[in-house]
Parts: C-alpha cells; sequence; structure tokens
C-alpha cells in the first residue's frame, strides 16, 4: 500500500496555517506564497475565465508533502491546464516537503496525471535551473529550454564589497547619475508601511510604466485592469503582513521619482514591478539607479542574492548577474494540445526575433543622434 494519498482539493484555502507550514520548508518561491495565489484564485482567475484545479499529496497521517497549484482554461479548442500563473509569476515550483520521500512511490506521478483530469496540454512555464524535480511528478512530463534567461546577483557582506566587484566604468556611470541628481534635492530609499499609501502609489507607477512601455511599444500588464487590480491587492497585503512582498519608493526632494515592488525570500529579493518617472527625469537612467538602490537595501537586510528575474535586458550584465536556465515542462496528451505547443513556439520566436530588430532600431537611432549632437557644425 502507498503511504501517500493523492486528491483532488480546489477549494484548498491557500492562506491556512497548514499551507503556511509546507510552504516555509519547501523550495518554492514567492510565487508560490499562499497570499500571492490567493489573490490569483479569487482576482485574476475569474477575470481569465479559468478555474482553479489543486492536487495534493498527504501522508497517511493527513499531514501535506506536497501542493500543485494549478488552473484550467480553454483557448479556442484546447484544454490547458497551467500552473497558476496567467502571465504574472516569473517562477513556477512545486510546493513541496523534501523530506516527505514521494520518489520513494513511483506510483505518486501517475495518480497525479490522473487527477487533473482530461486535457490537451498540460503546462508549466519558466522553471528555474532544472526542469527534473517537476517531470518526476508527472507522469508523461518532458521538458524544453524556455525562449528566455533569468538573471542573478551575488550580493556582498557590505556594500563598497559589491560595488567594487562591478565593472569600474559601470561604476563610475552610476556615480555620475548620483551626482547629477543632487541638486534636485535630498535621496533617499523608503520603504512604505502605511497601507492607505498604496493606492496613490501604485497608480503613479502604473503612470510612470505607461510613458515608457509607449515608447517600446511592449505590453506592460500593469495597465490591464485586471492585473493591476490583483498587484494592487498582493502589495496592500504586503504593506499589512510584511509579506510576500515590500513596496519601496526613491524620493528625490521629497517626490517619489521611483517606485519599485519586490518579493521577498529568506535568501534574495526578487525584482519585480517598477516605475519610474521618465518625463521628468528622463536622462538620469533612474532605472539603473533604483536596481542599485535596492541592491544597497537588500545587503542591509543580510540578503545573499538580487534577483533580476526573467528577461534577457543588458542591464542584467551590467548589474554582474549570470544567466539561469528556464524550462517549460509539457504534458502533451493529444495531436491537437501537440499543434498548440509547435504554433506558440513558432509564434514566440518570431515575436522575440521582431523585438529584437525594434531594440536594435532603437540603439542605432540613439546613437546617430549622440554622434550628430557631439560633432561639430558643418561650415
Amino acid at each position: 500500500m502507498s503511504g501517500f494519498t493523492v486528491q483532488r482539493e480546489d477549494d484548498f484555502d491557500f492562506l491556512s496555517s497548514e499551507y503556511d507550514d509546507l510552504y516555509a520548508q519547501s523550495a518554492a518561491t514567492p510565487f508560490q506564497h499562499g497570499v500571492w495565489l490567493d489573490r490569483l484564485y479569487t482576482l485574476l482567475a475569474p477575470a481569465r475565465e479559468a478555474t482553479k484545479v489543486v492536487v495534493t499529496v498527504r501522508r497517511d497521517d493527513g499531514h501535506l508533502a506536497l501542493v500543485l497549484p494549478f488552473v484550467r482554461r480553454r483557448v479556442g479548442p484546447i484544454r490547458l491546464v497551467e500552473y497558476a500563473d496567467l502571465g504574472v509569476a516569473d517562477y513556477a515550483a512545486p510546493v513541496l516537503d523534501g523530506t516527505a520521500g514521494l520518489g520513494a512511490d513511483p506510483s505518486v506521478a501517475r495518480r497525479i496525471r490522473e487527477a487533473l483530469g482530461r486535457f490537451d496540454l498540460l503546462r508549466i512555464e519558466r522553471v528555474a535551473d532544472s526542469p527534473d524535480a517537476v517531470t518526476a511528478l508527472l507522469a508523461g512530463a518532458t521538458s524544453a529550454r524556455h525562449l528566455y534567461d533569468t538573471h542573478l546577483m551575488s550580493l556582498a557582506s557590505s556594500v563598497e564589497e559589491w560595488r567594487g566587484g562591478l565593472d569600474a566604468g559601470f561604476v563610475r556611470h552610476l556615480d555620475r547619475k548620483h551626482k547629477r541628481l543632487r541638486p534636485k534635492g535630498e535621496k533617499r530609499l523608503l520603504e512604505i508601511t502605511d497601507v492607505s499609501a498604496v493606492d496613490d502609489l501604485m497608480r503613479r507607477t502604473q503612470e510612470f510604466r505607461a510613458a515608457r512601455f509607449a515608447e517600446r511599444r511592449g505590453i506592460d500588464l500593469v495597465q490591464d485592469p485586471d492585473c493591476f487590480e490583483f498587484y494592487c491587492a498582493v502589495v496592500r497585503d504586503s504593506v499589512k503582513t510584511g509579506a510576500p512582498g515590500t513596496l519601496a519608493v526613491l524620493e528625490v526632494g521629497g517626490e517619489p521619482v521611483a517606485i519599485a515592488f519586490d518579493l521577498i525570500a529568506p535568501d534574495r529579493d526578487l525584482f519585480l514591478l517598477v516605475g519610474y518617472d521618465m518625463q521628468r527625469l528622463r536622462n538620469y537612467s533612474l532605472g539603473l539607479l533604483i536596481v542599485e538602490e535596492l541592491a544597497k537595501d537588500a545587503i542591509g537586510r543580510g540578503q545573499l542574492f538580487f534577483d533580476l528575474t526573467v528577461g534577457d535586458e543588458s542591464y542584467k550584465a551590467d548589474f554582474g548577474a549570470w544567466r539561469r536556465p528556464l524550462y517549460e515542462v509539457r504534458v502533451i496528451a493529444t495531436l491537437r494540445g501537440r499543434a498548440y505547443v509547435l504554433g506558440r513556439t513558432a509564434y514566440l520566436r518570431a515575436r522575440r526575433m521582431a523585438k529584437k530588430t525594434v531594440e536594435a532600431w532603437a540603439r542605432l537611432r540613439a546613437a546617430r543622434a549622440a554622434k550628430k549632437a557631439t560633432s561639430p557644425a558643418s561650415p
């Protein structure tokens, strides 16, 4: 007889103490924190016409050994089961008691697959470092390298030691930007502890990001009303309880110039949402300065890493971050599911190529403009 019970618990309470206990001893990320998942299921999932699907594995004494949070939805004729992501999570990880010994029972993966019911495709995006722990939990699962990587910075025991490990030219660039800001007033980073300030700051974040993404012609989830409501709810909970994240404001002369909401893990800060005032302070590299200030703050809290999360932006290398691979785990159950995977992969590759082309043209135009501005006038 198996020592584990595998079952569907679609009414599972992610704010319960038993989930808190399991999460605390697992290697899951803040994107699996109880508050994050509760708000995702109560606010974002209904807006996306996604149904809550939760598989649990319990020991014979009833104690939780594993929780797998999923959603079920349709994309045209395709029946999808996806990890509880809905576009807002950068990492997926099982919420697993590593001491439970699930691997000793080969029937668990089969029973988890059966508990999920029928689907064309099961998809778990953005599994960091290695997919093996996830594929082992799902019978028939395979994995593929994600189109993007994630990036992680190692911190030091002091700010001076950390900055000393960065490229000297990049540090000088940061110092020049700090110096340019000085005439505008005192600069300070504040952690928000008053929940009544959240709504105004989140609206400012939305406005800051609207200007930046309009220039980049990018898609910003913060402009989506449903995602914005979800983020605001998680930020309010974080300010009230201290988890899963922190809201910080970089002020210059008493005015917010950059606002960031980061998620917090025991050993690291995860850089998630940021907005900064491009209209008033376009040439001050506020995006770089807020990363530096947040990294300094993380060092002050004794954290070991600053996680710049998903995306291959060039500034991450400037901060000395290294690439961590991401994987997508799939269970393809039907021919329709396979066709969907092939079509979606082709679409995402084409979109990424188009984005790189637009960014290259933007850099070329900026370089030409800078050269023209510094060249002597023609006689």
